[in-house]
């Protein structure tokens, strides 16, 4: 296993068990969960490059998602950012049947002002495992994953020392 498969591995599973333990003192009950209006769903957003957004780096779906309370339910969010660590409005998300944009691609999502990428378009996830791949438009430099992902949050595992970033 890669380095970069171990890091998102690991981030995963922190972020998973930080949502443990808030039920009862004694551990038994299941943390609450929230009920989200249908109407949030119906919303259909989808990044466009000039747009703006807002919490670049956070988990989009934590409120964009099943148990969030914002609207529009993402099928795919992240952040891309440069190598300064700063937002990259140049950047170009796809989500391929190949590693490194290879094969047939299924999506792409321009990035806004804030690098973030985001849709609530359907996405195959978790049927089917797809590749990103994230282009600058500005430099041509790019960056990918050698493995594919079943799940469209990125910014689960690319947060602090793993981001996603081009120069």
């Amino acid at each position: 296993m890669s380095v970069f498969a171990l890091r998102c591995s690991a981030a995963l599973l922190l972020a998973l068990a930080a949502g443990c333990g808030s039920g009862d003192d004694d551990g038994t009950s299941p943390p609450p969960t929230v009920q989200r209006a249908p109407e949030l769903d119906a919303v259909s957003l989808k990044s466009q490059r000039g747009g703006t957004s807002h919490e670049a780096g956070n988990n989009c779906m934590a409120c964009h998602g099943p148990n969030g309370t914002a609207p529009g339910r993402f099928t795919v969010a992240g952040t891309a950012v440069t190598s300064r660590r700063e937002p990259n409005p140049d950047a170009t998300m796809t989500l391929s049947t190949a590693p490194n944009g290879a094969g047939t691609v299924v999506l792409t999502l321009e990035a806004d002002a804030s690098g973030n990428f985001y849709t609530t378009e359907a996405a195959p996830f978790p049927n089917q495992s797809l590749f990103p791949r994230v282009t600058s438009r500005a430099t041509a430099s790019f960056n990918f994953m050698p493995f594919p992902t079943m799940s469209g949050a990125c910014n689960v595992c690319h947060v602090g020392s793993n981001p996603v970033d081009l120069d």
